[in-house]
């Protein structure tokens, strides 16, 4: 019963990391219009937002990686499906799981010097915000790190997949 309840406590936690994961998506993407084309308008009729391009560019660095966990967690990244699709069920688990062990190591690469070179930029700062660009910087390894978590998940949720199979 331990194990159960952690396993549902910790599915319920990923999953409220989902959610807010996808609002803050949304959130993103809403607020970059928004800016962008509010920018625009203003800048012709003479008085542009000078910041605004740089908090576009904020927002738009965490959409983009946020963006790519939630396309991971999906299973909506780039593949060759095609290749795959005629191995058996087992070589196709297989494979993915080697492929999940590669991108964990390289997403513990961008964790391990992602967060070292955001704390070495925070003296850098944006042309038109008082805020540093290291908030830009984090960007990578927090989504790093989220997508690290929905590789666990996927590859939990593909073992079990085959397990359940099997039996």
């Amino acid at each position: 019963m331990g194990k159960q309840s952690f396993a549902k406590k910790a599915g319920r936690a990923y999953d409220a990391i989902c959610r807010l994961e996808m609002g803050i998506c949304m959130a993103c993407f809403m607020l970059i219009i928004v800016l962008v084309f509010g920018n625009a308008i203003l800048r012709k009729l003479g008085i542009p937002l000078q910041w605004a391009s740089d908090v576009a560019q904020l927002l738009f660095s965490y959409l983009a990686f946020l963006g790519a966990d939630i396309a991971l967690r999906k299973g909506s990244l780039v593949g060759v499906g095609l290749l795959t699709e005629r191995f058996p069920a087992k070589a196709r688990t297989a494979l993915s799981l080697v492929c999940y062990l590669l991108m964990a190591s390289f997403l513990l690469v961008i964790i391990w010097h992602g967060f070292p070179l955001a704390v070495r930029s925070w003296k850098r700062s944006f042309q038109s915000l008082s805020i540093s660009y290291s908030w830009v910087t984090l960007s990578l390894p927090v989504s790093a790190a989220l997508m690290l978590l929905s590789i666990i998940h996927n590859s939990i949720a593909e073992i079990h997949t085959q397990a359940t199979k099997e039996a």
